[in-house]
């Protein structure tokens, strides 16, 4: 395995985030100031006094030569010369720690008589800023590991949604407002939560107008847009991120009737609708011109809409919805989100990669589409990812590490993600040294048996291509950073450390 070499200047945090990555990873680590001082004898400091800078660049050159372990904490001027740098960067992987000034300075401050040379930030930024990876307040180093152990899943985003858009629906129907049984367990659900809130509070005070802030969860705001219509209520929608970019249905005037949506749409818009269009006066249609995609999703739709006493009826066209209904809550108490096979997906691509994760917490019956994951490994030579368009990220990663040619057939909506996740994997997999290729509707991914390289990932703000880039690092040669890490809180904020507690 390549060694990840930490670097910066003095007082960044080198040394400490060397042992916190060492504890996370269960390897071994190496401060190279501490080898220097088993190698001189001697405080540091007091060389510096005695024989000088040039003299301890000598002997720091031959220490680094010298140490082997995964991970080495640098000291701040170790690869000032020309010739350790190039010895490091061929080696290794070498990431420079972005640290605030002032923290520096305040450090640095502390350990007079420690630091010889004092505070070198100024005159050396040019230098640390030449280095091509660089980590953050937002990346993450990850080092290559079999990962074991157990692994709780968090709850399904996807099933939350729905059942607090229902329960909304009930409350408004006159059941009486009641806390549901699970938390605000990421960004998306915060979202809803937060909008559903918005609008009742305008519906409490009698307003017609209301903001609603969905954050950059698609499903919040695909789901808010019909409901809200059909309440009479005119919003103001506040977009964050890509969400702004993604595509959106004008529902301002909605009523019931016909309603013909192409079957290649988001299955949200039709979730939307389904959820809306039964408190509406008059009766509805939903018809489809083309095969509805996704329907796992508008299955889950109707299963909850179900069981808050909805009726929908399917029909060859699609669905017939009665008007001038009334949401119930469930006589047996309040639903449960199940466990999310979206995010159950990445372990399951870590176990085809060569890990042994164990996955509680899922419902082997559940309508998640994604729980075709289960079914797809090993990989066959051509995936339709139409109706489980989520699991591509996880898939490609898959389909990276193994020797020979994938093909992603209707992957075209996955160019209106959160990301153009088929652009963004196909950058990843570049960083990793495999090669993809791709049409609007389609992904080829030709894998390989051999190890990923160590690389830095971007991860387009996007939750799926960040865990997916995590779990191709379990096959890397080295270390891989990933930057913009914490976009994997839109689904799922405990994925690193759930990683980490399957490292150590």
């Amino acid at each position: 395995m390549k060694p990840l070499y930490l670097y910066g200047p003095p007082a960044s945090g080198k040394s400490t985030a060397a042992r916190r990555l060492a504890a996370e990873f269960g390897l071994d680590f190496i401060d190279l100031d501490d080898a220097i001082v088993k190698r001189i004898g001697m405080p540091i400091a007091r060389f510096f006094a005695e024989r000088g800078e040039a003299a301890f660049r000598d002997v720091e050159s031959a220490a680094l030569r010298e140490v082997s372990a995964p991970i080495v904490a640098l000291g701040g001027g170790t690869l000032l010369r020309e010739a350790n740098r190039a010895f490091a960067e061929e080696r290794g992987f070498v990431a420079v720690l972005d640290a605030d000034e002032a923290e520096i300075a305040r450090r640095i401050e502390q350990a007079k008589g420690v630091r010889p040379l004092g505070n070198r930030l100024a005159e050396r930024r040019a230098h640390y800023a030449s280095f091509v990876h660089r980590a953050g307040e937002d990346s993450r180093i990850v080092m290559p590991r079999r990962l074991v152990g157990d692994v709780a899943v968090p709850l399904s985003k996807s099933h939350a949604h729905r059942i607090l858009v229902a329960d909304f629906l009930a409350d408004v129907a006159g059941g009486g407002e009641y806390a549901l049984p699970f938390p605000d367990f990421c960004e998306d659900i915060a979202a809803t939560r937060r909008c559903i809130a918005a609008l009742r509070d305008a519906l409490a005070g009698g307003s017609r107008s209301a903001v609603l802030d969905c954050g950059e969860s698609g499903s919040t705001l695909r789901f808010m847009a019909p409901v809200a219509a059909a309440l009479g209520v005119k919003p103001e929608f506040i977009r964050r991120g890509r969400l702004a970019q993604r595509p959106t249905m004008d529902f301002s005037d909605l009523r019931s009737g016909r309603h013909e949506l192409a079957g290649d749409i988001s299955s949200q818009f039709v979730t939307g609708l389904l959820f809306a269009l039964p408190i509406l006066p008059g009766d509805s249609t939903v018809e489809f011109s083309s095969p509805l995609q996704s329907r796992g999703y508008v299955d889950m739709t109707l299963d909850v809409i179900r069981a808050f006493g909805v009726r929908i009826d399917e029909t060859p066209e699609g669905f017939a919805v009665p008007g001038g209904q009334r949401y119930s809550r469930p006589s047996g108490g309040a639903l449960a989100p199940e466990g999310d096979w979206s995010g159950a997906a990445f372990w399951l691509a870590a176990n085809a990669l060569g890990s042994a994760v164990r996955v509680t917490n899922l419902n082997c019956a559940s309508r998640q589409p994604d729980r075709a994951m289960a079914e797809l490994s090993p990989l066959p030579d051509s995936i339709d990812v139409s109706q489980s368009p989520d699991l591509y990220p996880a898939l490609a990663v898959m389909a990276a590490a193994r020797d020979g040619v994938t093909r992603f057939t209707n992957a075209g909506r996955l160019r209106i993600k959160e990301s153009d996740r088929i652009a963004a994997m196909e950058s990843v997999l570049a960083a990793f040294g495999v090669h993809a290729e791709s049409t609007p509707d389609t992904a080829v991914i030709e894998g390989t048996a051999a190890p990923l390289r160590s690389c830095e990932i971007e991860s387009f703000n996007d939750h799926r291509i960040a865990m997916a880039a995590a779990i191709a690092a379990t096959r890397a040669d080295g270390p891989v950073l990933i930057q913009g890490a914490s976009c994997v809180a839109k689904s799922y904020p405990g994925f690193f450390a759930d990683y980490s507690s399957l490292c150590a």
